[in-house]
This record gives C-alpha cells, structure tokens and sequence, in this order.
C-alpha cells in the first residue's frame, strides 16, 4: 500500500495504538524467550526450540503489521473495521502452546 493510502481522518484514533500494542506484545515475546534461554545448561538442547518458536511468534507479528495497519486505516475510512478474531486467535493458541510446552519440558527433564 501507498504512504498515502495509509492516511485517516484522525492520526490518534485506534490503528496507531493498536500497532504500538502488537509491537509491545513481540518485545515481550522475545524477553521471554530470552529469559527461556536462562534453562539451557539444566534442560540442554530442547530450550532452544522454544527459543525459537517465541521468536518465530515476535518475528510473524513484526512482519504482519504493515498489512494490519493498512487494514486498519483502511476499515476506519470505510467505517467499518470487523475485529481480527482469526489474528488474536492464532497469537493465542502460540502462547499457549509455548507456555504448555515449557511446562512438560520442565516436567519431564
């Protein structure tokens, strides 16, 4: 999309904030994934898959928001903008899905 497709009526209305909202939401999968980082020398190699996959999450967020953004904008100028059910759905199921994965590694080794 173009600059200027990107524009809105009302620069503080709900995309700006919602942006800067998914982008605090990658931070802190990738603190957490650092953090995850803290179990290698007690449960070896398999910390490193979670690693990865909360950075994979962090990684698919910061590439999805040009597109979220421009929907966005795109949904207030048509003023109608439907929630994004599927997106929240899918972050959901990764965390916990990570979160249930920590939880048998931690068990199990």
């Amino acid at each position: 999309m173009a600059a200027a497709a990107l524009t809105h009526q009302d620069p503080g209305v709900q995309p700006e904030r919602t942006l800067l909202s998914w982008t605090r939401t990658a931070l802190l999968l990738l603190v957490v994934a650092g953090f995850m980082l803290r179990w290698a020398p007690y449960h070896g190699v398999a910390v490193l898959g979670l690693f990865c996959g909360a950075g994979l999450v962090a990684a698919g967020i910061s590439l999805s928001q040009r597109r979220r953004l421009g929907a966005a904008v795109k949904g207030i100028n048509q003023e109608h903008y439907p929630p994004a059910l599927a997106t929240v759905a899918a972050l959901a199921m990764a965390v916990i899905g990570l979160g249930l994965a920590a939880l048998v590694m931690l068990a199990v080794t």
